[in-house]
């Protein structure tokens, strides 16, 4: 467990982000740090997940699979690199007010794309395959995860001015916008080939899903649905061809399946590896495993449209009724460090003030008693002939969320509350609006589920009352005026001070109104076969921005 101390005081001594890089460098290998392990297949990654994408189109799609999946297949204006600074792909340079790319006003902002990419068919990349991707982003026909920073509400158009150069009129400042346009914001979309999809009226349910075309290092070769993503290098990828030849992801339901497959040395790499099997890790041959500080948090998604959940002292009390550090004692085996924000300690405009929630279960009592709530000898609270009782929703196959359930349940018990367990499928839960998902559809009570912030601390999307799905990703259906004044002065100031000063009121105003409980933040634990070279793992929206380098 030396590597899970040692990364665990690495976070607590963060102060600025720059520091978060030599965090996940370091690593923990058992066996085979010199390399030549008899088992690695030269050239070959055989990666396993327990997670299957809805598609292959992050556009479309709404889980962090399908965006780590794009990392090899597809093409971004900008990535997010491990130095935590944005890494220029299909645009040239990121745009600034020093140099031009951002008008004085603010409200035009200049991309110059790369020039001599191909798509992997041959076809060139130009401006018109982001206009093009704009334009689908914007159609009501595709079911999108979120429109913000790309509808009449903040682009009134873009201009081409020739096949390399294009200009975008905001309708408005908005702070967050070279973040996010395209990039790595929180609600990542590659660029989509104009050539390819512009035949059909929409791109919900199109071969293209399946089997992309992208300017990535690698091709999409084979998707067996439930079982098999296979992935071949690009030889025309405009970086030059990359040092994997061949990527397998097997999607494996079960994560003590894919356990006995790294300890069997049948696949080399898990990411986002399961924290309640870390002393199992530890205790693997020919491994290094990862600990990478996140932007990304565990939480309880609350339904505030669904009784009892509707009252603040209902949800304040179930907060104060969790023993947050014995549970990510617990399940995590101390991978992830205790949370009180929506914004990670590493992040300027983080918080450290805001209400906490510490464990109190004779506090959590009162809050139940004055809310109307009276303990019966069934050992459960009644009101006006109601059980206090809701579903606590999840993931099938996932460890962590099952062991979190369960402790969950018999804490809530505690206070009287019944709770029931419900568990679906992956792409179920997490689909979209228009594609019947759980959370999105508001199908649910209270949900367990991880959010992946993007590299800028906006999250209007989540909060604001205008951003019920499917315009936006409030599946907690949570609407406060105030936080929507806050969330408006934070987007439209370029004053990093102002800014900060909105995202520390709108932290409060969360932890004090309870939409969701934050039970920890994550640090994304990967064991990968110490073969494995140039794994440079970022520590924003997705790990994986560098796929051309990796080699085995």
């Amino acid at each position: 467990m030396s590597i899970q101390r040692r990364a665990l005081r690495c976070v607590a001594a963060l102060v600025v982000v720059a520091a978060l890089a030599a965090c996940s460098q370091g690593g923990n290998t058992q066996a085979g740090t010199g390399g030549g392990n008899s088992w690695t297949k030269p050239g070959v990654l055989r990666w396993a997940a327990n997670a299957e994408p809805d598609n292959m189109d992050p556009v479309v799609g709404n889980q962090q699979t399908e965006v780590d999946l794009s990392m090899f297949w597809a093409g971004y204006l900008f990535n997010w690199s491990d130095q935590n600074e944005l890494y220029p792909e299909l645009a040239t340079i990121v745009p600034t007010l020093a140099n031009g790319g951002i008008s004085k006003d603010g409200l035009n902002i200049t991309y110059h794309l790369r020039k001599g990419v191909k798509w992997q068919d041959g076809a060139p990349f130009s401006a018109d395959d982001v206009i093009y991707t704009w334009q689908q982003v914007n159609n009501p026909a595709n079911f999108v995860s979120s429109t913000v920073g790309y509808d009449k509400t903040y682009i009134l158009g873009i201009d081409k001015k020739d096949d390399y150069t294009i200009v975008v009129h905001l309708a408005k400042k908005w702070a967050p916008f070279v973040n996010n346009f395209f990039t790595m914001g929180p609600t990542p979309y590659p660029i989509l080939p104009k050539h390819i999809l512009s035949k059909y009226p929409n791109i919900n349910r199109v071969p293209f899903n399946i089997i992309p075309i992208g300017t990535g290092p690698f091709k999409v070769v084979e998707y067996q649905k439930g079982s098999l993503i296979k992935m071949v290098a690009n030889p025309n990828y405009w970086r030059g061809p990359p040092k994997l030849r061949e990527v397998d992801f097997e999607i494996v339901p079960d994560e003590n399946t894919i356990l006995t497959e790294l300890e069997s040395h049948d696949i080399d790499f898990e990411y986002y590896a399961p924290a309640s099997q870390a002393p199992q890790f530890n205790r693997l041959t020919g491994y290094q495993i990862y600990l990478t500080p996140f932007t990304q948090y565990g939480q309880i998604a609350l339904n505030l449209q669904h009784p009892p959940l509707d009252d603040v002292r209902v949800r304040q009390a179930l907060a104060y009724a969790i023993d947050s550090r014995t549970l990510i004692h617990n399940i995590s085996h101390d991978v992830y460090v205790p949370a009180d924000s929506d914004q990670p300690p590493f992040l300027w405009a983080y918080n450290r003030d805001v209400k906490k929630y510490p464990y109190d279960t004779n506090k959590a009592d009162q809050l139940l008693e004055s809310a109307g709530w009276t303990m019966a000898p069934d050992g459960y609270r009644h009101k006006n002939g109601q059980t206090l009782e809701f579903s606590l929703d999840g993931v099938i196959g996932r460890a962590d969320s099952l062991a979190q359930q369960q402790v969950l349940q018999s804490e809530w018990k505690t206070i009287g509350v019944k709770v029931d367990v419900k568990n679906y499928p992956t792409p179920l839960f997490f689909a979209t609006y228009g594609a019947g998902g759980i959370l999105q559809g508001g199908k649910y009570d209270a949900g367990l589920l991880s959010w992946i912030n993007g590299v800028d601390p906006d999250d209007s999307t989540l909060f604001m009352c205008d951003q019920f799905p499917p315009k936006g990703q409030n599946i907690y259906r949570f609407c406060d005026p105030e936080l929507d004044a806050q969330e408006r002065i934070a987007l439209s100031s370029y004053d990093p001070n102002v800014r900060k000063a909105a995202y520390y009121k709108i932290q409060e105003i969360l932890a004090e109104q309870e939409p969701m409980i934050l039970n920890w933040y994550v640090q994304r634990q990967d064991v990968a076969n110490s073969d494995l070279k140039n794994y440079k793992p970022a520590h924003a929206v997705t790990t994986f921005w560098n796929t051309w380098e990796w080699e085995i």
